[in-house]
């Protein structure tokens, strides 16, 4: 069985950054439930929002998951998602909890509100909880964010750069960390991220459509998809000169978020991930269409279109098109589709 983090009895993300919160979680889930630790039977998540009597958190329920040790895992953890409601109505019954804590337990709350002069605050940081405030950025704040994002990726992004950056794509740490993501898969191997390399992608993103082409062939699509495609060419003269990095980024981050499936990353998380918010439901359809062979292959198609490109031995626009036809299922190889 896979060594697990040292315990938390309790865990409070709180504040008015849902994306902060989110990311403070699932790190904490990591740590708490490492791989090899089967989630279906260690976690246990609840939606604060929802009454008792349809699938949201009681305080019996949450405490009976708590305290009671499970034979086929070390730890169970109990989560509960916008759990304001939930914390006023049981704040006296969540003291005590939190003074005598289970020791194989560990309740994580996320919430607008916890302020750090109510008793359940301080008894929670008295037992060891964590207790995190996420806040939305400021203009002074969102440099520091670009940087830490990233460093954390092993690349180095200038002030004017990082300015540019959040000129173009505002204050909300989701989208500027998805951002720099996007950026880091865009410049490879190149430790820099330069100015031109924002103007190239990030500046562009609001006119190109290639990623919601992309998506609606991976789905199966295909009509849609050829009619998104060629509106993109009709209304960005640039359209076609983008489309093959862009693909590449997509197909990458398909890539990833297969593997994050395969170690057993919740769907959930791994939309995040990939940029697909609130679609967990298409994200899911989408993997289960596309195996990482056949994304692999796709790849390897897009480097070749790119090369002949140069060449001038095919044009990007039927190229693309023919891509799009293997990523929709009409055939097993972009090579096949010519």
């Amino acid at each position: 069985m896979a060594a697990v983090a040292q315990p938390v009895p309790i865990a409070v993300f709180y504040g008015d950054e849902e994306y902060q919160k989110g990311v403070a979680l699932s790190r904490l889930l990591g740590r708490l439930l490492p791989p090899g630790v089967d989630r279906g039977l260690a976690l246990v998540e609840y939606d604060g929002t929802r009454p008792e009597d349809q699938g949201g958190p009681s305080l019996a329920a949450i405490l009976d998951d708590l305290m009671t040790p499970s034979f086929l895992c070390e730890r169970r953890v109990v989560v509960i998602r916008d759990a304001d409601k939930f914390i006023s109505a049981h704040r006296e019954r969540l003291e005590a909890y939190v003074n005598r804590p289970s020791r194989s337990g560990t309740l994580i709350l996320t919430c607008r509100t916890f302020p750090s002069n109510t008793r359940l605050a301080k008894a929670a940081a008295a037992a060891g909880g964590e207790l995190v405030q996420c806040k939305k950025l400021t203009r002074a704040t969102a440099p520091g964010f670009v940087q830490s994002e990233v460093a954390a990726r092993q690349k180095r992004m200038n002030a004017a750069t990082i300015g540019r950056l959040v000129d173009l794509v505002g204050l909300d740490q989701g989208a500027l960390a998805g951002e720099v993501e996007k950026l880091c898969l865009y410049v490879g191997e190149r430790p820099d991220i330069t100015e031109a390399d924002v103007r190239a992608l990030v500046g562009q993103s609001r006119e190109e459509r290639i990623f919601i082409v992309m998506d609606s062939a991976a789905l199966g699509r295909l009509p849609l998809a050829m009619e998104q495609w060629r509106q993109a060419l009709a209304t960005d003269p640039d359209a076609a000169y983008k489309a093959l990095g862009g693909m590449a980024l997509v197909i990458r981050r398909w890539l990833e978020a297969q593997e994050a499936i395969r170690q057993g990353v919740p769907l959930r998380t791994v939309a995040g991930m990939a940029y697909m918010w609130g679609r967990e439901r298409e994200l899911g359809a989408l993997l289960d269409r596309l195996p990482p062979r056949k994304l692999r292959t796709i790849l390897a198609g897009i480097a070749e279109l790119d090369a002949q490109v140069k060449v001038g031995a095919r044009s990007i626009e039927s190229g693309v098109e023919r891509l799009l036809v293997a990523l929709a299922g009409g055939c097993d190889s972009p090579r096949a589709a010519r």
